[in-house]
């Protein structure tokens, strides 16, 4: 009899042992798997990673299924289940729209000149990111504006929203929406939305490749026309490649193009290097050019090079 008892006993401990938990990280991330093993170092089973071993210090909570209810709660309405199950993902929806602990960046550069001939011009940059288990979420918004003697050389806002969500390892789908305007190719607006696949070629801490395709709704009103709307084949790659902790250089490549009208293609490619002073202090150096064969000869061509100071909160 004592034999079965401590059999049964040990037999219920792994069952708890194995439960499927849902664990917070300080850092804002939440992993899901089936707690193996609790200590100073946490062991879960991932659907995904396999085993994962994270140390206790960087564990904010760990969830377990009904740790909130005793045996008289087994007869509770299927309602009050469904508003527990669904708890954690209101959680993550407050934290995305609450910008908890999302990466926040903020860029500033300025040129004055005078004497034979005057001329100012000014760059900024906001760009925040996030991830949420699978999510990868990346907001960001440029201001270009410069004249002189002859008056206004540049006028251009831009804004981009990007959401990845890992489908698979290597493999994600993207959504991006860009929104642009720019006084000197007397773009008034320029809407975009783009559905795509992507794929990671390289997924290291130190170097990340990603490329994929997909298609693009386009909406433009400018000077010409009050506003038109046209579909792209769109494709895409990025490489993020860090040199070590204060080094970090970054670049980006995107064409799209009518499929009736492929002369009229566009591209943009931008890559920059951003070295940090402080934890809280970069400098950054940016090359970027965009080039729309769509638009007149004359305005068709947008190149540029920014160094600005940035913070980082």
């Amino acid at each position: 009899m004592r034999v079965a008892t401590v059999f049964f006993a040990c037999l219920s401990m792994q069952w708890m042992e194995a439960v499927e938990v849902r664990i917070s990280l300080r850092n804002g991330d939440v992993l899901r798997g089936r707690l193996i093993s609790e200590g100073d170092v946490v062991l879960i089973e991932h659907a995904i990673l396999g085993d994962v071993e994270i140390p206790k210090r960087s564990v904010r909570s760990i969830i377990r299924p009904n740790q909130n209810r005793d045996e008289g709660d087994a007869s509770e309405e299927p309602e009050n289940e469904e508003s527990q199950v669904s708890e954690p993902w209101i959680k993550d929806f407050v934290r995305l729209i609450s910008f908890e602990n999302w990466s926040r960046q903020f860029e500033f550069g300025m040129n004055l000149q005078s004497g034979r001939r005057d001329k100012f011009d000014y760059n900024a940059r906001f760009n925040i990111r996030r991830r949420i288990e699978k999510n990868d979420f990346r907001f960001e918004a440029r201001r270009y504006f410069g004249e002189s003697d002859q008056g206004k050389t540049t006028d251009r806002l831009y804004s981009n929203f990007r959401w990845r969500r890992d489908l698979s390892p290597g493999v994600f789908y993207q959504t991006d929406t860009l929104y642009s305007s720019d006084a000197i190719k007397e773009i008034d607006v320029n809407l975009e939305q783009t559905l795509g696949l992507g794929y990671r070629l390289l997924n290291q801490k130190a170097l990340k490749v990603s490329t994929g395709a997909g298609l693009s709704g386009r909406y433009r009103e400018d000077n010409v026309d009050n506003g038109n709307t046209n579909y792209l084949l769109d494709a895409f790659q990025d490489l993020d490649y860090r040199l070590g902790s204060r080094l970090r250089f970054t670049q980006e490549f995107r064409i799209a193009l009518p499929p009736d009208e492929r002369s009229e293609y566009e591209y943009e490619f931008q890559a920059g290097i951003v070295s940090k002073v402080t934890d809280s202090l970069h400098l950054s150096i940016r090359y970027q050019l965009e080039y729309d064969r769509s638009l007149p000869e004359d305005r068709r061509e947008d190149q540029r090079i920014v160094s600005s100071v940035g913070i980082d909160f």
